[in-house]
């Protein structure tokens, strides 16, 4: 396994951990702030958040080995996928009487913005070299 590799499955095992803090922390919240409309607004924030995150770097996972337009169609295929989902979602809740919309978007975007800072952070302290030095050196 390379150091991408590793770096892609670091980035989703810490996605995955920082959602299902987040998710434990969103029940005791979304309970005291609104009852259980707050409960399940909340959870479904962390939902769309997770999907949001893991689709990402789970397409990294699949694709980082392949030739670059495989690549960038797997990558593509999982953004629209998780747009096309997200907005289905917001369609179908925005006329649900009982689900408290802060709670929702405050999960979220807690969610999402957690997500970007763990891509962020495993890439920066990733050794990933920027070149090969075996491909195309003269020597023959």
């Amino acid at each position: 396994m390379n150091e991408e590799s590793v770096t892609y499955r670091r980035a989703l095992r810490v996605t995955v951990i920082g959602i299902v803090a987040l998710a434990l922390i969103a029940v005791p919240v979304g309970l005291l702030v609104a009852g259980a409309p707050g409960l399940v607004a909340a959870e479904i924030g962390v939902a769309v958040a997770a999907l949001s995150g893991l689709t990402t770097q789970l397409a990294m996972v699949i694709g980082h080995d392949r030739e670059a337009h495989v690549m960038a169609g797997i990558i593509g295929g999982s953004w629209l996928l998780k747009m096309l989902i997200i907005i289905v979602a917001l369609l179908l809740l925005q006329n649900v009487a009982d689900f408290h919309k802060e709670l929702f978007a405050a999960f979220a975007v807690v969610g999402v913005l957690g997500t970007l800072a763990v891509d962020f952070w495993v890439i920066r302290s990733a050794r990933i070299p920027y070149v090969d030095p075996g491909a195309g050196s003269g020597s023959k």
